[in-house]
């Protein structure tokens, strides 16, 4: 069984845990997650995994915490390691405290020494390690004496991967060519939206994946799609942002040693003709973050709001109306879209409640897939879409 640590957004995460893998997981915490498969199984696309910030596999299921309990732990775990053991503690639960992880840790330091090793815990500022710590460590890569384990109120893990934060912030921050004022798509996201369209796709496995970005900016989900190796494909009504991307996507070449072929094209995402563009290839996935409206620092009055709502519908819908002609069944969309947290109440677009007028089947009903910070009054609402 492995064990999924969820980042801010745990709903999100599990969509895309269940996209990739191809069944659902099953919640186990208030941002874990469990799935039965093997390490081998979740490791193949942990890297690709932009929601998920650890993976661990589970070495003891109704584990209760108590002091005969973890020395049986311990020795399975460490008994025939020699050597010094470096090991970290996150203990994850509701009530959990910070003080309660570090007693948690010096318990399992005394235990360890009591069977003879040395060991060197890693302290705790909080309940559970973060992954610059663990990264720092080596707590996550596969040395049996750097260890981290992870326990909830029923099991105890051990971590087999962490987030890379270090590439995030080198494909994110050094990338030539950034524009602030319209908004910076994380890599993180970019990978979670090519995943949740991926996992909407319905077609032949063996078909080459083609992904269009309609609106891709300066190019962030296509330098994710194209490190996956997808065939990909970017348009922008803006010619400052096709030149920004060809730059990004060169330097994307160069500094991670591949060879992807990018087609870009300024263009109208309510007119353009991407299937005539993209001949003889077929677009058949589509991840991207369409205009977001104008951006608040302050609470906007509820008839500006209004407005600014009104204007993003009117060219989503024709988006949408010119996409969906073009589109083979069973095309997968990750479609991002503004929502509105105004007055502790969410404004969405009126076109979302009409998606099956375009020809899409909404396969995010009833999940809570909105990529928002609580400073935040204009959120990205992931729209998972199936051309039928």
């Amino acid at each position: 069984m492995i064990l999924f640590v969820l980042g801010r957004q745990p709903e999100i995460g599990l969509a895309e845990i269940a996209a990739v893998y191809g069944r659902q997981p099953q919640l186990a915490g208030q941002q874990l997650a469990t799935m039965d498969i093997d390490a081998v199984t979740a490791l193949s696309a942990a890297n690709r995994l932009g929601s998920v910030v650890k993976i661990a596999e589970v070495v003891q299921n109704n584990f209760t915490i108590s002091r005969d309990h973890l020395a049986q732990l311990c020795q399975s775990l460490f008994a025939e390691i020699e050597g010094k053991l470096t090991i970290g503690v996150s203990y994850y639960g509701p009530k959990v405290t910070k003080k309660s992880a570090i007693d948690l840790g010096r318990t399992i330091q005394t235990i360890l020494r009591n069977q003879h090793h040395s060991v060197r815990l890693i302290p705790n500022d909080q309940s559970t390690l973060g992954s610059a710590t663990i990264l720092h460590n080596g707590l996550a890569h596969n040395n049996p004496k750097k260890v981290e384990l992870i326990f909830t109120s029923s099991l105890v893990a051990q971590t087999i991967y962490v987030q890379d934060i270090n590439a995030y912030s080198f494909r994110d921050r050094r990338r030539p060519r950034r524009d602030a004022h319209n908004g910076m798509l994380p890599p993180k996201l970019a990978q979670t939206m090519i995943n949740l369209a991926y996992g909407a796709k319905r077609q032949p496995a063996d078909q080459p994946v083609n992904l269009l970005d309609p609106f891709c900016g300066t190019g962030v989900i296509l330098q994710e799609a194209a490190l996956m190796g997808m065939n990909i494909y970017g348009t922008d009504l803006n010619s400052d942002m096709i030149a920004n991307t060809k730059v990004n996507l060169q330097w994307l070449n160069r500094t991670h040693h591949i060879d992807c072929t990018h087609n870009l094209a300024i263009g109208d995402a309510t007119t353009f003709d991407w299937q005539a563009w993209a001949k003889p290839d077929v677009i058949n996935l589509v991840a991207t973050e369409t205009y977001l409206g104008r951006p608040y620092t302050d609470t906007p009055s509820l008839t500006e709001l209004k407005y600014n709502i009104t204007a993003c519908n009117v060219i989503i819908d024709k988006f949408l109306h010119n996409l969906s002609r073009q589109l083979p069944r069973g095309a997968g969309l990750c479609v991002g879209v503004p929502a509105w947290f105004i007055r502790d109440h969410i404004h969405h677009l009126p076109c979302i409640a009409q998606i099956n007028k375009y020809g899409f089947t909404n396969r995010s009903i009833g999940a809570n897939l909105i990529y928002h910070r609580p400073d935040q009054l204009v959120g990205r609402e992931l729209l998972v879409l199936q051309k039928r």
